[in-house]
């Protein structure tokens, strides 16, 4: 599933990354990694999804969420 389609308050696990490779280089720098813990703090179907992981808050906007796959953890 891709991240956008993920609940709020929902647990997940980073799982793949696609895009090229500026893409992926900024979203590994904003602390998600493949294999990376997070929760979903907000996810309204409109604004940015807001993800909490590693102690620190994190927007990704509804576009580029779609670009990150993630499983239920």
């Amino acid at each position: 599933m891709c991240l956008s389609e993920m609940k709020e308050n929902q647990k997940g696990l980073i799982q793949k990354i696609n895009g090229d490779s500026r893409f992926v280089s900024r979203v590994v720098s904003m602390g998600l990694p493949p294999s990376s813990p997070f929760l979903v703090l907000q996810n309204d179907g409109r604004s940015p999804v807001l993800l909490y992981s590693h102690d620190t808050m994190i927007a990704i906007n509804r576009k580029e969420c779609m670009q990150i796959e993630v499983a239920l953890a």
